[in-house]
């Protein structure tokens, strides 16, 4: 049997091993590494080694490098200390001084502060779109020196779906580089380099690592989309210790059971949700009243466990209230890890087509508890505020 033809899920589990080279030790070696030694002064002049410095490459960073690009069938990927570097990364090896780029408005809050903060300053032309946007209207917002479109699919937050397929033909027609943000759905959920995307970013900190102890992202491209992207990440100094990079191949290798368990536990808790009284809208897009579940079923195999609602409720007091009575969310960023998560979202200084304006917004990161549970204390903090 080709490896190559088995499914993501499956090559998870068998990706990066070198038992053969390795002493038949499955995982692969953590080398702690920042001189590496050439074995004579030529090889060192002519860099015909495989490896030469830590922060460039060493077989433990190789391994993690070469399983994700072997998951998502592209030519390569790159490290990055965090998921806001990978994003870095990413965009900044698409344009230059005189360039001009299209964001999603529902991109990620620190990626975009990023780009409305950074990438003016190096004369970059920066321009939200909507993120629902047809491909008819797409192609209107393209001009001569549009260099790169930044995608983000589900949105933060609000949650709305891209229709990648649709709006990628237009980027190419036009000669126009495309990234997007994958954290949601990882490669276990749709994969946006078939859907025509160039570069995908995903943030290693949540489901990838899973535990909720390690900062890392990552970009991953095929061709020559790479060799610009791995270019510019050298060029960043952009690296993440072994030890980090060790406890991501461990957790990959049990994300697939994880991601199940916190997606299907949050399909049980929105629908609890979008019945009680007090909730106006539940924003999931794996839902059939989700505006763009259409898309959820044609292009994803599986989604997160990460979801907002819209409260009736806007006394900040009560709203408060409502989630400092809860037991088993702690309150706090980032998801994707084993416990569950809840914040408030705020939206109204963030968003150019703010349709979300003096709305409150609840999001809600589903863990490893059951949803039973959750569902009950989510029922108690109700009680509070009713």
């Amino acid at each position: 049997m080709n490896k190559k033809n088995t499914i993501p899920s499956t090559k998870i589990t068998h990706s990066g091993l070198k038992p053969k080279t390795n002493f038949g030790i499955p995982n692969p070696p953590v080398y702690h590494a920042s001189t590496i030694l050439y074995p004579n002064s030529k090889s060192r002049r002519e860099k015909k080694v495989k490896f030469q410095y830590g922060r460039t490459g060493t077989p433990t960073s190789r391994a993690f490098c070469d399983t994700m690009a072997e998951l998502y069938n592209a030519d390569g990927s790159i490290i990055a200390p965090s998921g806001l570097a990978a994003a870095v990364v990413g965009i900044l090896s698409f344009v230059k001084s005189g360039s001009h780029i299209l964001v999603a408005d529902s991109a990620y809050g620190s990626t975009r502060n990023f780009i409305t903060n950074f990438l003016p300053s190096i004369g970059v032309n920066v321009e939200f779109y909507e993120p629902r946007i047809k491909s008819q209207n797409f192609n209107k917002l393209i001009k001569n020196n549009t260099s790169l479109i930044y995608f983000e699919s589900p949105g933060s937050h609000t949650f709305e779906l891209q229709d990648l397929p649709s709006l990628t033909k237009v980027a190419k027609i036009y000669n126009v580089t495309t990234i997007t943000d994958n954290t949601w759905a990882t490669i276990l959920g749709q994969n946006p380099l078939d859907l025509g995307v160039d570069a995908v970013i995903e943030s290693y900190t949540k489901y990838v690592t899973g535990h909720s102890d390690v900062m890392m992202g990552g970009v991953i491209a095929r061709g020559k989309k790479f060799k610009q992207i791995k270019k510019q990440s050298e060029l960043m100094g952009q690296c993440s210790g072994p030890d980090d990079i060790y406890l991501a191949f461990r957790g990959l290798r049990t994300m697939k059971v994880r991601l199940e368990k916190s997606f299907n536990s949050s399909l049980k808790v929105a629908d609890w949700i979008s019945n009680q009284p007090k909730v106006i809208n539940v924003f999931h897009p794996a839902t059939k009243y989700h505006p763009d579940f259409k898309i959820f079923k044609r292009d994803f195999n599986i989604g997160a466990g990460l979801f907002s609602f819209e409260l009736k409720e806007k006394n900040l007091k009560k709203i408060d209230k409502f989630i400092d009575a809860l037991k088993l969310f702690g309150i706090g960023a980032s998801w994707g890890g084993f416990e569950s998560l809840i914040l408030e979202a705020d939206l109204d200084k963030i968003r150019k087509f703010n349709t979300f304006q003096n709305r409150k917004l609840i999001r809600l990161a589903i863990g490893l508890e059951e949803p039973e549970d959750l569902i009950a204390d989510l029922r108690q903090a109700f009680k509070e505020i009713n």
